[in-house]
C-alpha cells in the first residue's frame, strides 16, 4: 500500500508539472510530510504548538487603475496541551486553533486581529489534515483557510472585516530548515522565497496582484517537562529581507538565561532568487547580531523593550534593516491566568539593505521580536 501510494504521488507530480510549464521542485521525490498537522504524542510533548506562516509584499492595480502596494502576514496555528486544555465542567480534552494577521499598507496605519477557539480534541481532524502529504487547515469561524503544498503552491482564502484575501503562492527554492533542542525544541520548514497571484479587496475594492515577493513556513515548537513551551525561553528574532537578487532569513533564539542580551541559537541563510539556489548558510559565532535603538514599553504589567534597528553581520554578509510598521500582539494565546508572549511584528519597505560580497541592494524586510511572558517576568525580576 506505501508503494502505491508513493508511485501515485510522483506520477501526480510529473502530470501537474508538465500541466504548469513549471519544472518540478525536487522536494517531492518522497511523500513530504512536514507539510501537515502533527499532534502532541508524535514528540511525547506535555505541550506543542504548531503554525503556518504566509507573508507577502504585493503590488495591487484596480480596475479603474488605482495602485496600491500592501504587505502583509498571516498565521494559522494549531495547539494541543493534553493536562491544560480541558474543558472545566466535562473534563472533555480540547485543541485550540488561533489565527492572526499584520497588515501594512504603505504610507497608511496598519491594521490586525488575534482570533483563538477550543474545540472538541475528537472534532481536530474536521479542520486539520494531519499526517498526510500537504496542507489542509480550515479555521473553525468565517473563511480561513490555507492549504497546498510547496510543489502544487499554497492557496490562502481569508475574510475578516475589510479584508478578503483570495491568493496563491508558488515556492520557486528548495526548502530549508531550522531546528535546535535548546533552549527550546522546535523545527521550522521554509519555503522560504516565491511569488504571490491572485486577487484582494480591500474597503469593498478589489485589486489584482501584479507583483508580489512571499515567504511561507511551518513551525513547531514543544515541551516534554514543562506546562507549556514558553517557559523555556526568554524569546527570539526572525526576520525576512528581499532585494532584487537576494533574500536572507535570519533565525535567532534567546534562553531564559540570554534575556535581552545574548542569543543561544543563530542561523542565518542567504537565498539568491534567481537560480533558487542557497547561497551561504551561518550560524553561532559566525553570525553578529547588533540590537540598538531600544524602545522601553510596559505591557500586561510588566517592562519589556524592543530594538528598533537590526545589524546581522556574518563573512562576506552585512545587513541593515529598522523596525518601521510595528503591529503588536500581546494577548496570551491561552487563557488569561497562562503563559503566552508579547509579539512585535515589524516591516521596513523598500529601504533595508543586504550587502554581499561588497555589492549593496535594497529591498523590504519583515522584522519579527517576540518574548515570552515568562521571559519578561524573568528578566523584569
Amino acid at each position: 500500500m506505501t508503494l502505491l501510494l508513493l508511485l501515485f504521488i510522483l506520477c501526480f507530480a510529473d502530470v501537474s508539472a508538465a500541466e504548469t510549464g513549471e519544472e518540478p521542485s525536487g522536494n517531492l521525490a518522497y511523500p513530504d510530510f512536514t507539510e501537515s498537522g502533527h499532534y502532541d504524542t508524535d514528540f511525547n510533548a506535555s505541550f506543542m504548538s504548531e503554525w503556518w506562516y504566509q507573508n507577502g509584499d504585493m503590488r495591487l492595480v484596480s480596475e479603474d487603475g488605482e495602485k496600491r502596494n500592501l504587505a502583509f502576514f498571516i498565521v494559522v496555528t494549531h495547539q494541543e496541551s493534553p493536562e491544560l486544555f480541558r474543558d472545566p465542567d466535562s473534563g472533555l480534552q480540547l485543541s485550540n486553533m488561533a489565527t492572526f494577521y499584520g497588515l501594512y499598507p504603505y504610507g497608511e496605519a496598519t491594521a490586525h486581529n488575534f482570533t483563538q477557539v477550543f474545540i472538541p480534541r475528537s472534532d481536530i481532524e474536521n479542520y486539520i489534515g494531519f499526517h498526510v502529504p500537504y496542507l489542509d487547515y480550515t479555521f473553525p469561524e468565517g473563511l480561513r483557510r490555507l492549504y497546498g503544498s510547496s510543489f502544487e503552491g499554497y492557496g490562502l482564502d481569508y475574510t475578516y472585516d475589510n479584508l478578503q484575501l483570495d491568493l496563491v503562492f508558488k515556492p520557486r527554492v528548495e526548502k530549508t530548515i531550522d531546528s535546535a533542542i535548546e533552549p527550546v525544541n522546535f523545527t521550522t520548514y521554509e519555503s522560504a522565497y516565491g511569488k504571490l497571484e491572485g486577487t484582494v479587496v480591500l474597503d469593498g475594492k478589489e485589486y489584482v496582484v501584479t507583483q508580489a515577493d512571499g515567504y511561507f513556513d511551518h513551525m513547531i515548537p514543544y515541551t516534554t517537562t514543562l506546562p507549556v513551551w514558553e517557559m523555556e525561553m526568554h524569546g527570539w528574532s526572525w526576520a525576512e529581507l528581499t532585494t532584487d537578487s537576494y533574500q536572507t532569513v535570519l533565525y535567532v533564539v534567546r534562553g531564559l538565561e540570554d534575556g535581552y542580551d545574548t542569543c543561544t541559537y543563530k542561523h542565518l541563510t542567504l537565498i539568491d532568487k534567481h537560480t533558487g539556489e542557497v547561497v551561504a548558510e551561518y550560524s553561532g559565532d559566525d553570525v553578529e547580531i547588533v540590537e540598538t535603538d531600544w524602545v522601553n514599553l510596559t505591557v500586561k504589567g510588566v517592562s519589556v523593550k524592543r530594538p528598533a534597528t537590526l545589524e546581522v553581520s556574518a563573512p562576506g554578509l552585512h545587513i541593515d534593516m529598522e523596525a518601521q510598521s510595528v503591529v503588536q500582539f500581546d494577548a496570551a494565546s491561552y487563557p488569561e491566568d497562562r503563559v503566552g508572549f508579547i509579539d512585535f511584528m515589524a516591516f521596513q519597505p523598500l529601504t533595508a539593505s543586504i550587502e554581499y560580497d561588497g555589492n549593496i541592494e535594497h529591498g523590504s524586510a519583515f522584522y519579527e521580536y517576540m518574548i515570552t511572558d515568562w521571559g519578561a517576568f524573568v528578566s523584569s525580576a
